[in-house]
């Protein structure tokens, strides 16, 4: 039994989310597998350990002083922020570079992982793929420069857009108001 702040959890409740790889109690208690000396996250895609090399942990730093190591598969000694490292090298590279319209292999080169992958993790992690996130970084910095007193047209050119009528599609459909009305206001 693990007491998680005023709320108990059964290790029969414990032991439901690890089989069923429930990401809602990462955090609210570790897996010690005692036969591998691994501590892991309910979620770990890992093989499940047998029953009867499992302890539950309330903190990670219970299963560290029961000697066990963070999972390299779940990642569990960085959670909460258990993210690869080229995710970030992403974003980073995402963030800089809002005057260019990004593509699927620059963001495969970038990282050296398969779009699949990209796709999969924006999409778990942010809710959209790592084009549309971008695409969104790109109209954002182009709202702030229309907000700032720039031309609209010289706004999405700056941010990476190629014609005119894509850009003034692409900031209503994300704004609910076109470029040269945010301009009008302004004024």
């Amino acid at each position: 039994m693990v007491v998680m702040s005023e709320r108990v959890l059964s290790e029969e409740r414990m032991a439901r989310a690890m089989r069923e790889s429930d990401g809602g109690f990462d955090g609210r208690f570790y897996v010690g597998v005692h036969s591998t000396r691994i501590y892991c996250l309910p979620s770990c895609p890992a093989k499940l350990p047998l029953l009867k090399n499992v302890r539950f942990y309330a903190t990670r730093e219970q299963a560290i002083a029961a000697g066990l190591r963070g999972c390299k598969r779940c990642k569990s000694e960085f959670y909460p922020d258990v993210l690869p490292e080229w995710y970030h090298a992403a974003l980073k590279y995402m963030k800089a570079n809002l005057s260019e319209k990004l593509d699927e292999e620059k963001l495969m080169s970038l990282t050296g992982v398969e779009i699949s992958t990209l796709r999969r993790t924006f999409s778990k992690r942010i809710g959209q793929t790592p084009l549309a996130f971008h695409r969104e970084l790109r109209l954002r910095q182009a709202r702030k420069l229309i907000e700032g007193g720039a031309d609209y047209l010289g706004a999405g050119f700056d941010c990476g857009w190629e014609s005119a009528s894509g850009f003034r599609a692409a900031f209503e459909k994300q704004f609910d108001v076109t470029p040269g009305s945010i301009r009008k206001s302004r004024n």
